[in-house]
């Protein structure tokens, strides 16, 4: 087995290696290279720090890296580990940081961050062993968008309208948690022309927000003002949201558990809630 890295891949081969390690998986995923490709832009993959391990020169296993700032400090965010079927049992997920570990230290990153299905013990004891410890606990929902469950208020007084440039400060003045790092501003900002945003407008002002990526039907963020919830406005932008893609299902990833309003807003709507995830952090 040999390492390298993943700059030479195509967002085909990259498609194909990724598929072929999550077709089992216990949450299996496929991907089209479109949707890859907007992972890749919307997570600020570096793939010349992106380490492959290879069978014979066939890419085998990988680990997406992704470089940026979190909590002030210069991070390395793992966006994807996958192995093969045929080349698990061998310690490759700890080879391959192993490997690219130097190469991100030179590049100054402090430490490094990722999330893992919080069912998934196997790949949770690897990252333990390896220093990464859990920070948050996120719940993840996904569902078809004709099932979901609506009260019959609607906000009164109230109007929504697109925009193409996020207010972040106001924004986040809303917040009742903080999004995980492919859903945060960062990543709004890499992939402002694949996304949707609507603002919700009462007197005169901005008073809530949701954020949609129309291809995948992901709700990258939504909140509205606190003096202005519990009138419907919430309901109302997840509405305008669904409406912008045409895939016929929803999801929303990575709510922290601590945000409890916004917990029980998707629950309200029947959203059905797939495995759990813990963020992990390992310190350099």
């Amino acid at each position: 087995m040999t390492f390298a890295f993943a700059q030479n891949q195509t967002v085909d081969q990259l498609t194909s290696l990724f598929n072929a390690a999550f077709s089992n998986y216990i949450m299996p995923l496929s991907l089209t290279p479109e949707v890859m490709a907007l992972k890749l832009r919307r997570d600020g993959t570096n793939l010349s720090l992106s380490p492959l391990a290879l069978d014979q020169k066939e890419p085998v296993g990988f680990i997406f890296q992704n470089l940026g700032e979190w909590e002030g400090k210069k991070t390395a965010y793992n966006s994807g580990t996958g192995v093969v079927t045929k080349a698990r049992g061998q310690g490759l997920t700890p080879k391959m940081y192993e490997f690219c570990l130097p190469y991100l230290k030179e590049y100054g990153v402090e430490q490094c961050l990722l999330e893992v299905i919080q069912e998934n013990k196997r790949a949770f004891g690897i990252y333990q062993g390896l220093g990464f410890e859990v920070i948050r606990s996120f719940h993840v929902f996904r569902h078809n968008k004709a099932d979901l469950a609506w009260h019959g208020h609607s906000p009164a007084d109230v109007t929504f309208q697109k925009v193409y440039v996020p207010d972040w400060p106001l924004y986040q003045s809303f917040w009742e948690v903080e999004p995980s790092w492919h859903l945060h501003t960062a990543a709004i900002d890499r992939t402002s022309s694949d996304v949707q945003i609507v603002e919700a407008h009462a007197q005169g002002k901005c008073v809530g927000y949701g954020i949609i990526y129309p291809l995948t039907g992901a709700i990258a963020q939504l909140a509205v003002a606190p003096a202005w919830r519990e009138k419907g406005i919430g309901q109302a932008l997840l509405q305008q949201l669904v409406s912008l893609t045409p895939s016929s299902i929803v999801s929303v990833i990575n709510v922290d558990a601590k945000g409890e309003r916004l917990l029980r807003f998707f629950k309200k709507r029947k959203m059905a809630e797939l495995l759990g995830q813990y963020e992990m952090l390992w310190p350099l």
